[in-house]
């Protein structure tokens, strides 16, 4: 019982903290862009808390899976001063996706300082080549720094192995700098087979670990936060491109499964970026009622120089939230044919 109400508490200070710095992205663009804002609100349901400042109404309500910033003239058109219908489209747009950037931004800088702190990285300088394995064929040598492949620079060891993927196996242009000179092998992969990862390509060598100082942490660590967001970009991508099928997706009740499981600070922070970079990510989508749906019509407003019919527009918003909740229902449905 102690153990699911840690989780329960676990889940909702994530979703609902991650929802509040979304809205607060709205609320704090469209105050700076003079919009008028009616109301303020953390949760869903009956009001606990609230008090009016300045023509805007805060509130803090029972639910605390949720929350909202209600403008005026944003549902309906509005002619009143500060409405957002008569805000520029530029201003609009800043508003929407304003939520969007503050959860992506939030999830890179919790991940750059967890990565940051933790340090341990591996260096560009190989400790050891293997014997028998391509890297020692070419002739690359222990104390070499590796520097690029196929003339990509390598800045980490999953530079590496991106690149490593990519070559299906054919023969690669290493650069290593040896005594300050920069020396090019051309190195035939060794190809492994496993049955649980498939098939690898390896070159055979063993990095050094970068000393663990502020410099190397700082550098290696913004490196590894391009990767995480590059790799959130990329799991996207297969998904509409059908490389990641609709039930691998994850929801509420799949990320509270995953946090149950999380051990410690570092990996309750670790899922805390991640979901905060998703969340911001797939908000703005080009998909209606998602954030990034509603920059589509602002961007179609402003190519044709006139509004969009509020009834297409209203129907527009009504088919994609009902697509959402189908898609909603069948991942929770996953989620606990998973669990289960």
């Amino acid at each position: 019982m102690l153990s699911f109400c840690i989780t329960a508490i676990k889940v909702i200070f994530l979703l609902g903290f991650l929802i509040f710095i979304h809205e607060s992205g709205h609320f704090i663009v469209a105050k700076l862009c003079k919009v008028k804002v009616n109301e303020f609100a953390i949760g869903f349901g009956p009001t606990i808390w609230k008090s009016k400042k300045s023509d805007t109404k805060y509130a803090l309500r029972l639910i605390p899976l949720g929350g909202f910033v209600s403008m005026e003239g944003e549902e309906e058109h509005s002619e009143k001063e500060g409405s957002f219908s008569k805000a520029s489209i530029p201003k609009r747009i800043a508003i929407v996706i304003a939520g969007g950037l503050v959860n992506i931004v939030f999830g890179l800088v919790v991940y750059f300082i967890i990565v940051t702190i933790t340090g341990g990285y591996i260096s560009q300088t190989i400790e050891a080549v293997e014997e028998n394995y391509g890297a020692k064929i070419a002739g690359i040598q222990a104390g070499d720094e590796l520097v690029k492949i196929n003339g990509k620079k390598i800045r980490n060891r999953s530079d590496v192995s991106k690149q490593l993927a990519k070559c299906n196996g054919n023969d690669i242009i290493v650069t290593v700098k040896r005594n300050n000179e920069l020396i090019d092998y051309t190195v035939k992969p060794t190809i492994e087979e496993n049955s649980n990862t498939g098939t690898t390509y390896l070159l055979g060598i063993q990095f050094k670990r970068a000393q663990n100082n502020f410099i190397n942490n700082i550098y290696y660590g913004f490196w590894d936060t391009v990767d995480f967001s590059v790799s959130i970009v990329d799991n996207l991508k297969m998904l509409f491109t059908g490389n990641v099928g609709a039930d691998q997706l994850m929801g509420p009740i799949g990320i509270s499964d995953v946090v149950a499981e999380t051990n410690g600070l570092r990996d309750f922070f670790y899922i805390v970026a991640l979901i905060s970079l998703s969340l911001g990510v797939t908000n703005l989508l080009p998909f209606p009622p998602l954030d990034g749906g509603k920059v589509v019509i602002y961007i179609i407003e402003w190519i044709r120089r006139k509004p969009m019919k509020e009834e297409l527009e209203a129907a527009i918003q009504m088919t994609g939230f009902v697509i959402l909740i189908g898609l909603s229902i069948y991942v929770g449905y996953n989620d606990i044919l998973r669990i289960m």
